[in-house]
Protein backbone atom coordinates (compact mmCIF):
# COMPACT_ATOMS: atom_id res chain seq x y z
CA UNK A 1 0.00 0.00 0.00
CA UNK A 2 0.93 3.63 -0.69
CA UNK A 3 0.06 6.70 0.22
CA UNK A 4 0.33 9.91 -2.10
CA UNK A 5 0.26 13.27 0.44
CA UNK A 6 -0.56 16.70 -1.93
CA UNK A 7 0.01 19.52 0.07
CA UNK A 8 -1.52 22.90 -1.42
CA UNK A 9 -1.99 26.30 -0.29
CA UNK A 10 -4.74 27.91 -1.57
CA UNK A 11 -4.87 31.29 -3.71
CA UNK A 12 -5.76 34.39 -1.47
CA UNK A 13 -9.34 34.41 -0.81
CA UNK A 14 -9.87 30.72 -2.48
CA UNK A 15 -9.55 28.42 0.68
CA UNK A 16 -13.51 27.46 1.00
CA UNK A 17 -13.49 27.23 -2.85
CA UNK A 18 -10.74 24.94 -2.02
CA UNK A 19 -11.69 22.83 0.51
CA UNK A 20 -15.06 22.49 -1.87
CA UNK A 21 -13.37 20.93 -5.23
CA UNK A 22 -11.13 18.89 -3.14
CA UNK A 23 -14.22 17.04 -1.77
CA UNK A 24 -15.82 17.11 -5.39
CA UNK A 25 -15.31 16.80 -8.24
CA UNK A 26 -11.28 15.40 -7.20
CA UNK A 27 -11.78 12.40 -4.34
CA UNK A 28 -14.97 11.70 -5.03
CA UNK A 29 -14.00 10.95 -8.97
CA UNK A 30 -10.87 9.46 -7.56
CA UNK A 31 -13.00 7.39 -5.14
CA UNK A 32 -14.57 5.30 -7.94
CA UNK A 33 -11.12 4.42 -9.34
CA UNK A 34 -9.44 1.30 -8.73
CA UNK A 35 -7.07 0.44 -6.16
CA UNK A 36 -8.48 3.53 -4.43
CA UNK A 37 -8.74 2.56 0.04
CA UNK A 38 -9.67 5.80 1.01
CA UNK A 39 -8.71 9.65 1.74
CA UNK A 40 -8.28 12.41 4.09
CA UNK A 41 -8.63 15.86 3.67
CA UNK A 42 -6.47 18.07 6.63
CA UNK A 43 -6.55 21.22 7.86
CA UNK A 44 -4.86 22.91 10.02
CA UNK A 45 -5.33 22.73 14.12
CA UNK A 46 -7.45 25.44 15.64
CA UNK A 47 -6.36 28.87 15.57
CA UNK A 48 -3.54 28.15 13.47
CA UNK A 49 -3.60 31.26 10.93
CA UNK A 50 -2.36 28.55 7.45
CA UNK A 51 -5.38 28.06 4.99
CA UNK A 52 -2.45 25.50 4.02
CA UNK A 53 -4.21 22.11 3.41
CA UNK A 54 -2.86 18.53 3.03
CA UNK A 55 -4.80 15.44 1.12
CA UNK A 56 -3.47 11.65 1.67
CA UNK A 57 -4.94 9.70 -0.33
CA UNK A 58 -4.40 5.27 0.39
CA UNK A 59 -3.92 3.13 -2.62
CA UNK A 60 -3.28 -0.67 -3.09
CA UNK A 61 -0.15 0.32 -5.10
CA UNK A 62 1.81 2.80 -6.84
CA UNK A 63 0.47 1.17 -10.47
CA UNK A 64 -2.99 1.33 -9.76
CA UNK A 65 -2.56 5.21 -8.38
CA UNK A 66 -0.47 5.94 -11.60
CA UNK A 67 -3.39 4.36 -13.61
CA UNK A 68 -5.70 6.75 -12.15
CA UNK A 69 -3.34 10.14 -12.80
CA UNK A 70 -3.54 8.74 -16.70
CA UNK A 71 -6.98 8.60 -17.47
CA UNK A 72 -8.02 11.89 -18.81
CA UNK A 73 -10.60 12.08 -16.19
CA UNK A 74 -7.97 12.72 -13.91
CA UNK A 75 -6.93 15.76 -15.43
CA UNK A 76 -10.94 17.07 -15.95
CA UNK A 77 -11.21 17.28 -11.98
CA UNK A 78 -7.85 18.39 -10.86
CA UNK A 79 -8.10 21.45 -13.29
CA UNK A 80 -10.37 23.34 -10.61
CA UNK A 81 -7.72 22.52 -7.95
CA UNK A 82 -4.67 23.61 -9.99
CA UNK A 83 -6.81 27.54 -10.71
CA UNK A 84 -7.64 27.21 -7.33
CA UNK A 85 -4.38 26.52 -5.80
CA UNK A 86 -1.11 28.66 -5.21
CA UNK A 87 1.39 25.99 -4.95
CA UNK A 88 0.73 22.12 -5.31
CA UNK A 89 3.39 19.54 -3.77
CA UNK A 90 2.67 15.76 -3.95
CA UNK A 91 4.90 12.87 -2.42
CA UNK A 92 4.41 9.89 -2.58
CA UNK A 93 4.98 7.28 0.62
CA UNK A 94 5.02 3.23 0.75
CA UNK A 95 2.70 2.55 4.00
CA UNK A 96 5.21 0.09 6.19
CA UNK A 97 3.05 -0.57 8.95
CA UNK A 98 -0.41 0.23 9.47
CA UNK A 99 -2.95 0.39 12.90
CA UNK A 100 -7.06 0.83 12.64
CA UNK A 101 -8.40 3.96 12.33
Amino acid sequence: MITLHVYLTPKSGKAEALGTAINDPWISTMSEQPGFIQAAMLTPFNNDSSADIEVVSYWESEELRLEWVARPIHNEVFASIMELADTISPTVKTVSNSWSV
